[in-house]
């Protein structure tokens, strides 16, 4: 459990629960295009139960999130499957792209996620929270 803090300076309680038993490997590959940066990083998805709903709150959050929104479990799946269909779709571009200038990047240039290996963890993420609420 964790306590937050919300707009209006108040305290909210928060059972937190691994949705996954062991933390789950990320690894991005940026490639020249950011000074061949590499993320590579074990974590856990947690499932936060609120006391209230999300918009009776308004929990303050830090800059790197702060752009957020909430949607239901059913918008999350679909958004999932909508960017696994469009990286599907760009996969031969990708392709050629990789191997004519942007080497050793794994990233595409569009979709909501920004690499293939956040879209699984957070497809493993959904696969389990489903099981738990």
């Amino acid at each position: 459990s964790a306590d937050f803090q919300t707009m209006s300076n108040n305290s909210i309680h928060v059972a937190i629960q691994n949705i996954t038993q062991y933390p789950l490997y990320y690894i991005r590959h940026y490639g020249p295009r950011l000074d061949n940066r590499i993320d590579s990083q074990l974590t856990y998805l947690w499932l936060a139960r609120l006391p209230k709903r999300h918009d009776e709150i308004q929990i303050k959050l830090d800059d790197e999130v702060a752009d957020h929104k909430w949607i239901s479990l059913e918008e999350f799946s679909d958004w999932i499957e909508a960017d696994a269909r469009d990286h599907d779709k760009e996969e031969e571009e990708e392709h050629n792209l990789r191997h004519h200038g942007r080497k050793n990047d794994d990233g595409p240039p569009s979709g909501d996620f920004c690499h293939h290996t956040i879209r699984h963890l957070y497809a493993k993420g959904l696969e389990n929270l489903k099981l738990m609420i």
